[in-house]
């Protein structure tokens, strides 16, 4: 059911906010909104005074989860997610992120397979706090311990400090440790950046809530991978028997720490200090680019509005942040070279710090 149901859809080609991605969709609103639309080929009255309506409705703002969910009941769950990726690459400040971002990978892409990769020399003054995922310790969920970014930023010079998390703990018992990690370095002179994926951005967010502006000094950004800031609708769906039955007993207690009901009420405790810089980093799945791994809660998923098979597209976006989003990419964002991206992000991030004015060096 699930295999046919990402075969399915209408195939089209089309760009977002300089993305291009051919995929199928699921709807003929959403082929029309990405291949004709946003490409200013307005040939559909009737469509065209129906996405008109949509875009006054939100008003220049990025929709929030109740926006999203309601453009996915009034249209499809590909335009919502669509409209979502246009709307973030709309945001001046996410457009020139993207733009040296976008620079900084093309030269990865090609520099880091040859070995002769290089972070900006302002690099030699920060230094990486990687916080692994949920269930990083079993085999079965590969790269949720950040492996692959970790070792491609210390081959480039990036020293990384490696937090041992509780691997299926609460949120709130491993931000203390994460306090931990981040007071341990606040006395190496260097300045931190730090790294989370998932489950462990609530519980950087709250650990650097809990520090607050004069403990977080040091703290020069966080790069908010895949944030499953709010919790997932999963958990409350009791997904969890299944979860047990492939990697074995879990922790109950960290379990519902990720319920909707107590992440959304977190969330709203949140308070990162003003000049850590936040950038959000996720991809806007559609029908025809999940990866087999993320079907499994795409689909049921979108009962909530338009996800990455396994958070709500609007719950991973940290307000006030810059937001990196990846068109075609869901939650395991396999179709990237993580490598790469990683490098990437650090020099991207670095540039950023260096150049708070928006005037940016070359890449090395």
């Amino acid at each position: 059911m699930l295999a046919l149901s990402a075969c399915a859809g209408l195939p089209v080609r089309g760009m977002v906010g300089g993305q291009t991605i051919e995929t199928r969709v699921d709807s003929e609103v959403a082929r029309y909104y990405l291949a004709n639309y946003l490409a200013g080929n307005h040939s559909n009255p009737v469509l065209d005074a129906r996405i008109d309506q949509a875009y006054q409705t939100i008003n220049g703002n990025v929709p929030g989860r109740s926006e999203l969910k309601q453009l996915g009941d009034e249209f499809s769950i590909d335009f919502a997610a669509l409209l979502l990726a246009d709307e973030i690459s709309r945001v001046p400040l996410n457009r020139r992120f993207r733009r040296v971002f976008d620079e900084a990978y093309d030269y990865a892409l090609k520099a880091l397979p040859e070995g002769r990769a290089k972070l900006p020399a302002a690099a030699a003054q920060y230094e990486a706090l990687v916080v692994p995922s949920y269930l990083y310790n079993r085999g079965n969920f590969n790269g949720a311990d950040l492996a692959a970014p970790r070792k491609a930023l210390e081959k480039v010079g990036l020293t990384c400090h490696f937090v041992k998390t509780s691997d299926d703990g609460p949120i709130e018992s491993n931000a203390e440790i994460v306090i931990a990690a981040i007071r341990a370095r606040a006395q190496s002179g260097r300045r931190l950046i730090i790294i989370s994926a998932s489950k462990s951005g609530p519980e950087v967010a709250l650990a650097l809530t809990k520090l607050g502006p004069a403990e977080t000094r040091h703290v020069a950004a966080w790069i908010n991978t895949v944030g499953a800031l709010q919790g997932t609708p999963l958990i409350d769906d009791n997904v969890i028997p299944e979860l047990e039955f492939i990697v074995g007993k879990v922790n109950e207690a960290g379990v519902e720490s990720m319920s909707v009901a107590r992440s959304r009420q977190r969330f709203e405790s949140f308070r990162v200090p003003e000049h850590v810089l936040v950038v959000n980093f996720f991809g806007i799945p559609l029908s025809g680019s999940v990866s087999f791994r993320a079907r499994r809660g795409f689909f049921p998923m979108q009962k909530y509005g338009p996800n990455d098979g396994m958070v709500l597209l609007a719950d991973m976006i940290f307000p006030g942040g810059i937001t990196l989003a990846e068109l075609g990419s869901d939650h395991f964002l396999m179709d990237q070279h993580l490598d790469v991206t990683a490098v990437a992000l650090a020099i991207t991030v670095i540039r950023w710090l260096e150049n708070p004015a928006g005037e940016t060096s070359p890449v090395p």
